[in-house]
């Protein structure tokens, strides 16, 4: 149960206007890194987790780096679209120096047709599928006979980004989301997970859903290079419902900054320039008066005595 109330997970409302955001998300995962890893079923079968090292990862968003620390797949999934949920979801959880962590949401489609799919997911599902699920607690985990590739798992589509606590345990931290919504497939079925019980919760002010232009750029190679626009998240720590501040670069305000800074220089030489004229024509109309006032004598009208 959570101890506090959760921002995540939510409806992604696929079928509204959401408020478009050029983001920048390089999400290249070493292909090496879920290399020799287990998955383990947790003991109350809600999750199957994959731990994984990602140390020759590279995941930069919002202006920060991330490490994937752990692959989780739940079914259904946590998440709902429009209303509904995928059969089940795959997230890819990332830990930061930064005081937001990063999850990446990929919605998952099981099939019965044989031979299709993606191949890195078949061999996960196939090893979760060999857990027995009356032994989990005594072995609840399986080897991933393939060297799975991470980055097979990123669609090159735009995705729907938002910021909320953890959706499940204690609801700690605050992270970005990275949501997908197109869904990789998967021959099933999926065994021994049942469903987790984990409900969407209501939109808050925090969570600012918003839409990407274009999609990652991925270890495939595929992806955009346009400008990103960064979070200031704001009181970043607790489960309050305060959101973050969307900062987005304003190169008209930086131009007008600008303008204002070289017009007062432009002001100040002017003055400058003038006060020498006018010192120069002062010189040149009263003479006597300037060599008085340069020799420090203070001079005044002449007066006729007689």
């Amino acid at each position: 149960m959570s101890t506090c109330n959760a921002t995540a997970p939510i409806d992604i409302p696929t079928t509204s206007n959401t408020k478009p955001i050029a983001i920048k998300f390089n999400c290249a995962y070493d292909s090496n890194m879920c290399s020799g890893a287990s998955v383990t079923i947790s003991p109350n079968r809600a999750y199957a987790s994959i731990k994984c090292s990602g140390s020759g990862s590279s995941i930069s968003f919002s202006g920060h780096i991330y490490m994937p620390t752990e692959i989780r797949i739940y079914a259904p999934s946590l998440h709902t679209y429009n209303g509904s949920p995928a059969n089940a979801e795959m997230l890819i959880v990332h830990s930061s120096d930064s005081k937001s962590g990063l999850i990446v949401s990929i919605p998952i489609m099981i099939t019965s047709s044989s031979g299709s799919g993606n191949p890195d997911l078949t061999a996960i599902f196939q090893a979760i599928n060999t857990i027995s699920s009356s032994t989990i607690a005594i072995n609840a985990s399986a080897p991933i006979n393939d060297n799975i590739d991470v980055n097979s798992f990123i669609p090159a589509k735009p995705f729907y980004v938002y910021y909320g606590t953890l959706p499940y345990d204690s609801c700690s931290g605050n992270y970005y989301y990275a949501v997908f919504t197109d869904p990789m497939s998967v021959q099933g079925p999926l065994s021994n997970l049942v469903a987790s019980n984990i409900a969407t919760v209501p939109q808050s002010m925090k969570t600012n859903l918003q839409k990407s232009k274009t999609g990652p750029v991925t270890g495939l190679g595929s992806g955009s290079t346009d400008e990103y626009v960064l979070y200031e998240v704001v009181n970043p720590d607790g489960c309050d419902d305060e959101g973050p501040a969307l900062s987005v670069p304003d190169s008209n305000a930086d131009i007008k900054a600008q303008s204002i800074g070289i017009n007062i220089v432009i002001g100040i030489l002017l003055i400058c320039v003038i006060m020498g004229i006018s010192y120069l024509f002062w010189k040149w109309v009263n003479p006597a008066a300037a060599a008085a006032g340069a020799a420090g004598v203070i001079t005044g009208p002449t007066v006729d005595l007689n």
